[in-house]
């Protein structure tokens, strides 16, 4: 948890306004700097700002962490927190300097003002990090959608397929040329798009697979799970292909390939399981959630991007990849 950015940048900034508040007092009341001015503004620090700023961070970066998200609830723990570490403050204040004047019932309000003004600020930096991240995850994802769908190793074995039967089956070749140009458009026609209807999807998934079968035959079976009604929600384009396209890729020696794709609601969205009866992940892909390929990896950067949504890969006589997206 203490890996988050916030931890090492928040230590030093408030560091620094602790400094800059005691120093304008200091200039402001003409008092002279002191081991006794230095000794405050420490206690200031770590009981007011750093400890209760911190504490707050953990309890509400593990609510995240459950899928808890409110914005009055974090806010509540922030200023609570920030009050109570300026009550600590206050009595350690009052036992170290007999001159100090306590704060009495003002400890709440300068929590809820403290707490309040360093939770919308930071509230703010996140919500300017996270545009900006998801701008540059979405130019990643693009570029890498458009790698992954050019990669040489499925061009060649596109043009192979269609060199193959350009003379012997003419009629096969056309049809495997067209639904090259289809996937090819397809991913330059999405590149901008965020979502798109799921059926869209599933066109072009056949459109892969005529051409995969083309190689195969009868060996690459995929099976459908999905209710009716569902082929209208809208998922990110090009998120289930790859993994479908990297199924494939990586169980090519199968005696018999079967893809099965299930698709189910929850009470926030839906739930995707694409499994196959391949010869699984290793241990590496199942602790970092992809392998030296862009096609996983850019499955994760984007399904990151999507609130509260997830990836999950397993092993069950196969690869299986879930995704639990939230709409």
């Amino acid at each position: 948890m203490f890996k988050q950015p916030f931890f090492k940048y928040s230590f030093f900034i408030l560091l620094a306004i602790d400094i800059a508040y005691a120093l304008g007092i200091a200039i402001a009341t003409s008092s002279p700097i002191s081991g006794d001015t230095a000794l405050a503004a420490l206690v200031w620090f770590v009981t007011f700002y750093w400890l209760p700023v911190w504490a707050a961070a953990i309890l509400i970066f593990y609510l995240r962490s459950k899928n808890i998200n409110k914005l009055a609830l974090e806010w509540l723990i922030v200023t609570s927190f920030m009050a109570l570490g300026n009550t600590i403050t206050d009595l350690t204040l009052t036992t170290l300097f007999d001159q100090y004047q306590p704060l009495g019932i003002f400890v709440i309000f300068n929590g809820l003002f403290w707490g309040s003004g360093i939770y919308l600020a930071t509230i703010y930096i996140e919500s300017k990090k996270k545009v900006v991240t998801e701008k540059h995850a979405r130019k990643q994802a693009q570029l890498a959608t458009l790698r992954y769908q050019l990669n040489p190793h499925f061009m060649f074995n596109s043009l192979n397929t269609i060199s193959a039967y350009i003379h012997t089956n003419p009629d096969l070749a056309d049809e495997v040329l067209h639904e090259l140009a289809d996937i090819l458009r397809y991913s330059l026609d999405t590149a901008e798009q965020q979502f798109i209807p799921l059926q869209q999807e599933l066109a072009i998934i056949e459109k892969y697979l005529n051409i995969e079968k083309a190689r195969f035959g009868e060996k690459l079976q995929i099976n459908y799970n999905i209710p009716t009604p569902l082929k209208n929600i809208k998922i990110p384009p090009l998120l289930i292909q790859p993994i479908i396209e990297n199924a494939v890729k990586h169980n090519a020696q199968q005696t018999k390939l079967i893809l099965n794709i299930a698709i189910s609601t929850t009470d926030n969205g839906i739930k995707i399981i694409i499994s196959d009866n391949g010869k699984g992940f290793n241990q590496h892909v199942l602790q970092q959630g992809y392998g030296k390929g862009v096609g996983m990896k850019n499955m994760q950067q984007r399904i990151q991007q999507l609130s509260n949504s997830k990836v999950m890969l397993s092993n069950n006589n196969g690869a299986v990849i879930t995704l639990d997206i939230t709409l």
